[in-house]
């Protein structure tokens, strides 16, 4: 047991806030705000504050809506545990104990492939993530958000805030 605790800890010690980037042979520091947020259910309401993909993002007779596929976003010893659960989590045997863990530290549950649409408030801000230079947050417009197309919205989870049945804030979760 010692010995996976110090496993643990080496392992966890030796995760960093820096990446490489491929392709450009440089690091880059990831910013303090890319903390993930964890989900804690699938539950969603008119009002609240999810983890969703976005389906499809469109404007029908001058507003923009937005159709969300809401998820679980987990890290840590809960992205383990559900992937365990689902048989996804990576096993490697050390000293005959077998340690788990998942791809970059975060799992993705969708067990409940249900899409809601709603529409976008007028207020509402838009916050994407710039991985082309510097990793830098910026924000959109929904005109802008809607250039980009569905290759934005594939596999990137969001961060959707609802108010009163309108989404009133969309924010690209960080996923390295």
């Amino acid at each position: 047991m010692k010995r996976f605790l110090l496993f643990t800890f080496l392992a966890l010690s030796a995760c960093s806030s820096e990446r490489e980037s491929a392709g450009r042979k440089q690091e880059e520091v990831v910013p303090a705000a890319v903390k993930s947020e964890v989900s804690t259910t699938e539950r969603v309401g008119e009002t609240g504050r999810n983890h969703a993909y976005i389906r499809r993002f469109y404007m029908s007779k001058g507003r923009f809506y937005v159709t969300l596929d809401y998820i679980q976003f987990l890290t840590g010893k809960a992205a383990v545990a559900a992937a365990r659960r689902k048989g996804d989590a990576q096993v490697e045997v050390v000293n005959g104990d077998s340690i788990y863990s998942v791809f970059d530290d975060h799992y993705i549950v969708n067990d409940i492939i249900r899409p809601r649409t709603f529409p976008l408030s007028e207020q509402a801000t838009i916050t994407l993530w710039d991985t082309s230079s510097d990793l830098r947050q910026y924000s959109a417009t929904p005109a802008q958000m809607l250039d980009k197309g569905k290759a934005l919205f594939r596999y990137a989870p969001f961060i959707v805030e609802t108010t009163q049945g309108r989404v009133t804030s969309i924010t690209e979760q960080y996923v390295p």
